[in-house]
């Protein structure tokens, strides 16, 4: 009867709901043009706030509840947040996740240069400064770390998907090395989380979608002591390992509450 209950609250809230985003986004989209002509026009807590707001709509929308577990106790300075990455919606998962578990903090991502095609996409990235990568011009590696240091130097922590994209099964996929030099060379905590429940919730094939809250759990906080004397390529291999093993025990308790 609950269950009733909150979904006939949530069609009756959507209509507005919707009509709330279309005019966020292209708020956004205007914000985001006054800030790149004038980086000190906008306060950072404003366009984080903007985003987060945008957030909130869109999985309101979608009908997506987040639970995120033991985001207690990480560091307050800069870090480099580690995850696997299953549907094009983990990144507004991550940005609620953050806002409301870093207490003030700011965060931003490092991104596939096929999203700035989409111009509302695009505006929300530029919002909290987000890195645009195109992984098929290895030059770039260096202008990407002068970015993401620029970016450590304020204050900002960042969130990687080193699977470099989505897997559409419970594989997890390899976790690409490179994506952890930027610990090394600023000496970051490496926050390592899990996604669960997060696949097939904006994809056309609904074969993989999975039933109920996205669950996102942090496996550990690594500092930099832990890694520094380790080679990339075996903390890569680590990392990943920590992934795999919290997926798995979140998919077997969310089998056995729905067998209940």
């Amino acid at each position: 009867m609950k269950k009733f209950f909150l979904g006939f609250l949530h069609y009756l809230g959507l209509p507005f709901v919707c009509i709330a985003l279309f005019w966020s986004l292209f708020r956004a989209k205007s914000k985001a043009k006054k800030y790149r002509k004038d980086p000190k026009s906008i306060f950072v807590q404003d366009r984080f706030k903007i985003v987060y707001k945008l957030c909130k709509k869109a999985l309101y929308i979608k009908n997506v509840r987040v639970n995120a577990i033991d985001f207690d106790s990480l560091p307050t300075n800069s870090k480099l947040f580690v995850g696997n990455h299953k549907s094009n919606i983990d990144p507004i998962v991550m940005i609620k996740v953050l806002y409301e578990n870093l207490s003030g903090q700011y965060f931003t991502f490092i991104c596939k240069k096929e999203l700035a095609k989409n111009s509302f996409i695009k505006a929300a990235i530029d919002l909290i400064d987000g890195i645009f990568i195109n992984r098929e011009d290895p030059r770039q590696v260096f202008e990407i770390v002068k970015k993401q240091k620029e970016l450590i130097k304020n204050n900002y922590s960042i969130v990687v998907f080193p699977e470099g994209t989505r897997t559409f099964s419970d594989d997890i996929g390899e976790f690409k090395s490179g994506a952890f030099r930027i610990a090394y060379d600023c000496f970051l905590p490496i926050v390592c989380f899990t996604i669960y429940g997060s696949s097939g919730r904006m994809d056309k094939d609904k074969s993989n979608k999975i039933k109920g809250e996205v669950k996102v759990k942090v496996n550990k906080c690594y500092r930099p002591k832990d890694f520094i004397t380790t080679n990339v390529i075996n903390l890569a291999t680590k990392l990943r390992d920590a992934v795999i093993k919290t997926y798995d025990q979140l998919k077997t308790k969310a089998n056995k509450k729905e067998k209940k």
